[in-house]
């Protein structure tokens, strides 16, 4: 379980940051509210990568944490670590190059977003289906 918090303080410190980088971007561009058209603005590609940040971490702030109370398989511990290295990796393409057009560090990062979602979720569902013990709340 100590794996699953510590990812979860870091996506959570991630997406701090980019908050903090919106805040620096209004400050500097003196815009205090909404963001430049222009997808190679950085204000843009800043809020583009914040935004995608809050609909994707608190799905797996909520899988990640769960996980470990399923009695899933020993191994899967190591998809926070794989959660965390994805977001990052996205949220560098998103901020590093133009929203125009895809680049690598976008494709790896959506790919394992998604693959690891869809493998947290299998994990917990099996073991529901399964019947594996949970602590009762």
């Amino acid at each position: 379980m100590n794996i699953a918090i510590l990812c979860v303080a870091i996506l959570a410190l991630l997406q701090t940051a980019l908050g903090i980088s919106i805040s620096a971007c209004r400050w500097k561009y003196k815009r205090s509210t909404g963001v430049p058209d222009d997808p190679a603005h950085v204000m843009k590609r800043i809020v583009t990568a914040y935004e995608n940040c809050a609909e994707w971490h608190p799905v797996f702030f909520a899988l990640l944490l769960i996980l470990p109370m399923t009695g899933a398989p020993k191994w899967s511990i190591w998809l926070g670590p794989v959660v965390v290295t994805a977001r990052c990796l996205l949220v560098a393409g998103l901020v590093t190059f133009t929203l125009k057009k895809s680049n690598i560090f976008r494709f790896a990062g959506a790919a394992l977003t998604y693959l690891t979602l869809l493998m947290l979720c299998v994990l917990i569902i099996g073991a529901y289906l399964t019947g594996t013990p949970t602590p009762n709340f």
